[in-house]
């Protein structure tokens, strides 16, 4: 459903969503409707252009918290 490197350092996780071209419509309607806070990849692009990728912050996130919104992502990206 998704690519993704499991990071290190820091407190953002980008992820690359498989079968979507642009994440945009995605996140701002149905994973913002689902309580999943992303920010899709276009808002990181130069000229605003389309992006499957897109960006999580986990650093104010617990586990439990995680765990619960990368369920609700991957019923969104199965539908």
């Amino acid at each position: 459903l998704a690519d993704w490197s499991v990071p290190t350092a820091g407190m953002f996780c980008w992820m690359r969503l498989r079968g979507v071209d642009d994440s945009h419509a995605l996140i701002s309607a149905k994973a913002r409707d689902a309580k999943v806070l992303l920010v899709p990849g276009q808002s990181f692009m130069p000229c605003g252009s389309a992006s499957p990728y897109v960006r999580a912050a986990y650093s104010t996130a617990s586990p439990e918290q995680i765990d619960e919104a990368l369920r609700r992502l991957a019923a969104l990206l199965r539908d």
